[in-house]
């Protein structure tokens, strides 16, 4: 271990922080494995599925605990899974990559991808579905509709010819992954003292003349050296670049007053997400219009946080929930809340302020995951305000994983 670099066998959280993070060997990662899998099976069932195809990175790694270059993976058809609703799993791995499957609870082949088989594309999905349709038979569900959560149109046309029949998988994945199991709500909290040191870092290198592209280095490293996986946007914006947000780093340079902001957006230890947002300010003095923008994104973040709770319908917490300024209301964020978990995850709870909005027919669970966020930004303005903060849903309420403060120069 280099020197500063953060021990997972001890908590990485200050001394004193509530929640005390837990460390990586009071976690059984058999345990979590299967539990995953027990939630999936259950939840296929009660949607009656008999057999999933998973390309998906996020499921996969959900429904086998195996991974292989999730970055590259997750915009390919290079490795799935077959689970079946009984039983154990076939994941069929990347060429040469099978031995990256070993720790996992499935049973390993070697995938058959045609994404780079050029005018032989046609032909390898056919032998593919082939072998999907022999896969079905030696799990036992030979007949059953093959659920689906990602495919191309090669791979969707080759099913349908093989006479397979393709439902949707998301269903049965979402059920499964929206309340988390004991391990999993422990891997949070690991990675919100990740998050927390992130954010320490980003901001401790905030000053003048540092380009958007060195903080975002800044963020990146910090991530990796803490035992994180990987960045899956880029979103560190300054001065006019904070305005409308989503715009991502580039090599602007810092002013003095810049107000400076970034969305963690990152898959953590062993790939649970930690997403949280914060903007600061690039010198001592903010403006009042500046405070304003922050004050309205951090009562919109804290109210939500305050309003959720088990068993509050998405409707009401739409309703409920603090109402933007009618000032800040056209550049918003897409929605106001989501969920997590090895991926941004959803449905989420959209802001109902157009004619026709609706928000999904769910509640909060007890042991659920949510992102509540605000973006603040008024139309025209130099600059705007981006907050987020990352909770798990409990019996009394909200429990915050990552506790790194707000910016009191911004207050």
């Amino acid at each position: 271990m280099t020197p500063g670099q953060p021990d997972l066998h001890r908590s990485s959280r200050p001394v004193g922080s509530r929640p005390e993070a837990p460390v990586v060997t009071e976690i059984d990662f058999d345990r979590l494995r299967r539990g995953r899998l027990e939630r999936l099976q259950a939840a296929m069932r009660r949607h009656g599925m008999a057999v999933a195809l998973l390309y998906n990175f996020a499921n996969i790694r959900y429904a086998t605990g195996t991974d292989l270059m999730a970055v590259w993976t997750g915009s390919t058809l290079e490795r799935y899974a077959v689970v079946p609703a009984e039983g154990t799993p076939v994941i069929c791995e990347f060429r040469t990559g099978e031995h990256s499957a070993e720790k996992g609870i499935a049973t390993v082949r070697t995938a058959l991808s045609w994404q780079w088989a050029g005018s032989r594309a046609e032909d390898i999905a056919r032998e593919w579905a082939a072998q999907i349709r022999d896969l079905m038979g030696e799990l036992g569900v030979a007949g059953e509709p093959i659920a689906v959560d990602k495919l191309d149109a090669t791979g969707f046309l080759a099913l349908a010819d093989a006479g397979l029949e393709v439902r949707d998988a998301w269903p049965a994945c979402a059920d499964a992954r929206r309340v988390k199991t004991p391990e999993e709500v422990a891997l949070f909290r690991i990675n919100g003292a990740v998050g927390d040191a992130m954010l320490h870092e980003f901001e401790a290198a905030i000053r003048p003349g540092v380009r958007e592209l060195d903080l975002l280095a800044v963020l990146s490293s910090a991530l990796l050296r803490h035992h994180g996986e990987s960045l899956f946007t880029r979103l560190v914006a300054s001065g006019p670049n904070t305005n409308p947000w989503l715009q991502e780093a580039t090599d602007r340079e810092l002013q003095p007053g810049d107000l400076v902001g970034v969305d963690t957006d990152a898959n953590g230890y062993e790939g649970y997400v930690i997403d949280v947002s914060r903007t600061f300010l690039c010198g001592d003095r903010a403006t009042p219009a500046q405070k304003e923008a922050y004050r309205v994104a951090w009562d919109c973040v804290n109210g939500m946080i305050e309003l959720a709770r088990p068993g509050i319908s998405f409707e009401r917490f739409a309703r409920e929930a603090p109402e933007l300024p009618d000032a800040y209301k056209r550049l918003r964020y897409c929605s106001m809340a989501h969920p997590a978990g090895l991926e941004d995850e959803s449905p989420g709870i959209p802001y109902l302020y157009e004619p026709g909005a609706r928000a999904p027919d769910l509640e909060l669970e007890e042991n659920t995951v949510m992102c509540f966020e605000c973006y603040a930004g008024r139309e025209g303005a130099g600059f705007g305000v981006k907050l987020e903060d990352q909770v798990l849903i409990t019996g009394e309420g909200c429990e915050r994983l990552c506790l790194f403060p707000y910016d009191e120069k911004l207050l």
